[in-house]
């Protein structure tokens, strides 16, 4: 039987590929709130620190074509477990849409709700 440990990481692992299958689908806003703590703050380049306070402030910033990729592809993938009920996933990314490339380092804060669910506390992407 895996260990704790492992379970989390497993588990993040998984949260890590939701968000990102969210990011990069036509409507991203919906499942980005889903997964995400109501404190969040999203930082992806280019743009302002973007939170839930404002609701529809959250769904401008994500509307569609944002991160529209063909395709994506965490590499170098980490998982850091602060304890049981957080943790952080550090990777590269590199995503394609036609000829356009985006590569970027990334990190996500995960924590545990009271539900049992895991949800982004910060998530940000650095280009490379």
């Amino acid at each position: 039987m895996p260990s704790i440990h492992d379970r989390i990481r497993e588990d993040l692992l998984n949260k890590e590929r939701a968000l990102w299958t969210a990011l990069t689908s036509a409507d991203p806003a919906p499942a980005v709130q889903k997964l995400s703590n109501a404190d969040v703050n999203l930082m992806f380049p280019k743009m302002g620190i973007i939170t839930l306070e404002d609701e529809e402030q959250f769904k401008e910033a994500l509307k569609p074509p944002f991160h529209r990729f063909e395709g994506y592809q965490l590499d170098e993938v980490r998982t850091i477990i602060i304890d049981l009920m957080a943790g952080i996933v550090t990777y590269r990314v590199h995503a394609v849409r036609g000829q356009k490339e985006y590569r970027a380092t990334a990190s996500t804060t995960w924590s545990q709700a009271s539900d049992g669910e895991w949800r982004i506390l910060c998530h940000q992407e650095t280009l490379v």
